[in-house]
């Protein structure tokens, strides 16, 4: 029998795995404390949840995807949470990029109910995981891997299981650690090619073929040629996310004592960019402040409005 699944937390990424375990064949409910969320599961053919209990109640296989640790320590812990509806050998992928510790707190309170939890980050933006081109680093026992195998190809596109619980998450911050370099670095190539004349259009059609070229300017890149950032059907992510995320990794490195001057010059325009009121677009913007440091921005934008 296919194993039935939950997704807790429905949002770009969240919703993107639900919506293609449906099309997998596999049954699906969802839950998110934002309702038109959860009804665009149910018009995609999955299932609503009442609560994360309800979730846990119906599925064999839990995904969540949240944005925080106090949200995390409320979906299992709670009033409505996971353990209030659990059985003993649920298995929950835990896919968030959260601390390692904040997920070793909820692995724990699951275990003493007989519930797995599995470190299971992703790698790849809302864009991809749309379509299922992301790669997921799940990291826990293997007998627990090898059970939620079934489902991964339904909603991912590369599985990996990568070692002990945690390691997912080391994996992802090495991954992301990489991301802020690349995305700096491209900003500079950008501010730099237009100071010295070179045409954007050109340079990046050359950049396509080239050994300079990564995944990450594949896919930040063309919104960093263009100026355009805000638009949420063609941005990556916020960059208040990426700073969240980065501020994990710093804690990371600082934690195993090893130095990381590169990937930290990469964060200070996004620092720059965030008081700058851009916290909402995507992280690509850092490109204006490099361009505004040589005396060279674009046309003029307004700032994302920040939010209350």
């Amino acid at each position: 029998m296919a194993l039935r699944v939950g997704v807790i937390g429905l949002g770009i990424m969240g919703g993107a795995f639900a919506a293609n375990l449906v099309k997998g064949g596999f049954q699906v409910t969802g839950y998110d404390p934002v309702k038109p969320k959860v009804n665009a599961l149910v018009k995609a053919g999955g299932k609503a949840g009442k609560s994360a209990a309800d979730v846990a109640r119906k599925s064999d296989v839990v995904i969540t995807s949240l944005t925080s640790p106090a949200i995390l320590d409320a979906v299992v812990s709670g009033k409505d949470g996971i353990l209030a509806g659990a059985r003993k050998g649920l298995i929950v992928m835990e896919t968030s990029t959260l601390g390692i510790e904040d997920k070793e707190r909820a692995r724990v309170a699951l275990a003493a109910k007989g519930v797995s939890l599995m470190d299971s980050p992703v790698s790849g933006a809302g864009k991809q995981a749309l379509v299922g081109e992301i790669t997921i680093m799940v990291s826990g026992t293997k007998k627990d891997f090898n059970t939620v195998k079934p489902i991964l190809p339904a909603f991912t596109m590369l599985q990996y299981h990568v070692g002990p619980f945690g390691d997912g998450m080391k994996l992802k911050m090495l991954i992301n650690m990489l991301i802020s370099v690349h995305g700096a670095a491209f900003a500079e190539a950008i501010t730099l090619a237009r100071a010295s004349g070179i045409d954007l259009d050109v340079f990046g059609e050359v950049l396509k073929k080239s050994a300079g070229n990564s995944r990450v300017i594949e896919y930040r890149g063309p919104l960093m040629l263009a100026d355009e950032y805000a638009d949420p059907k063609v941005k990556t992510a916020d960059l208040t996310v990426m700073i969240k995320d980065n501020n994990l990794i710093e804690d990371y490195a600082k934690g195993n004592n090893a130095p990381v001057p590169v990937f930290q010059a990469s964060m200070f325009s996004a620092y720059a960019a965030v008081a700058q009121g851009f916290g909402q677009e995507d992280p690509g913007v850092v490109t204006r402040v490099y361009e505004q440091m040589a005396g060279i921005p674009r046309k003029k934008r307004a700032p994302a409005k920040r939010k209350k």
